[in-house]
This record gives C-alpha cells, sequence and structure tokens, in this order.
C-alpha cells in the first residue's frame, strides 16, 4: 500500500482498490447536482443512514461555471475507507486515532513557498 500524504495520493490510492472511486467527466452543476448524483451512486439514495458501507466515493472533472475545478465527494464517508486512507484496520480506527493524538509528530513550515506581505 502507497503511503496518503495529500488528497491526490489519497485519490490514487482509492483508484487502485477497485469499487472504492468513481470518476465522471460529464459535467455536473455543484448547486445540488454533484450532492445528489452522489447521493444515489456513492450513498445509495437514502437519506436514514446517508452512507451505505460500499458506496464509492466520487471524483467531479467538470464542475459547470469552474473550468479549471474538480470536486472529489465522498472520500471519508465509510470507517473502512478511513482505515484504508490511514493504513490501519477500519474496526481498530478509534485507537489508531487515540494513538496519534496521544503521539503528536512537530508539523512541517516551509516558509519559503509563502510570500510574506508587510503593511
Amino acid at each position: 500500500m502507497s503511503e496518503v500524504y495529500d488528497l491526490r495520493s489519497a485519490l490514487e490510492l482509492l483508484r487502485s482498490q477497485p469499487g472504492q472511486l468513481v470518476e465522471t467527466d460529464v459535467e455536473a452543476d455543484p448547486n445540488a447536482e454533484i450532492s445528489g448524483v452522489y447521493r444515489y451512486v456513492g450513498a445509495g439514495g437514502t437519506v436514514a443512514r446517508p452512507t451505505r458501507e460500499d458506496g464509492p466515493a466520487m471524483l467531479f472533472h467538470r464542475v459547470k461555471g469552474f473550468p479549471d475545478a474538480r470536486v472529489a465527494i465522498g472520500v471519508l464517508s465509510s470507517r473502512k475507507r478511513v482505515g484504508l486512507l490511514l493504513g490501519t484496520d477500519h474496526e481498530k480506527l478509534g485507537w489508531h486515532l487515540r494513538n496519534a493524538v496521544k503521539n503528536p509528530i512537530k508539523p512541517v513550515f516551509n516558509l519559503t513557498k509563502f510570500s510574506v506581505h508587510t503593511w
């Protein structure tokens, strides 16, 4: 399994797992259409239980009114998928997160990537 360190690597991992990611090049309107499509494809069309266990995440490559944008939805919508992305068994996810909080790592900042404005 590859390491997940950002959204791109998370999507690559999901792409490599059968049934975990559905992608579309059909233009979708961000005003309720994307969420409506996901409701049926990813969440199974339910209201009482919004996410079916095996529903895929979705990636929309064409968003109406936003020519350079893509939208990912449902990436963290199931415990199994979150476990996969964090490299742990979904049944031990709570313990994994507890251990992460108890053992934080220092943030890494590359200040050369940011411009500094002075007023």
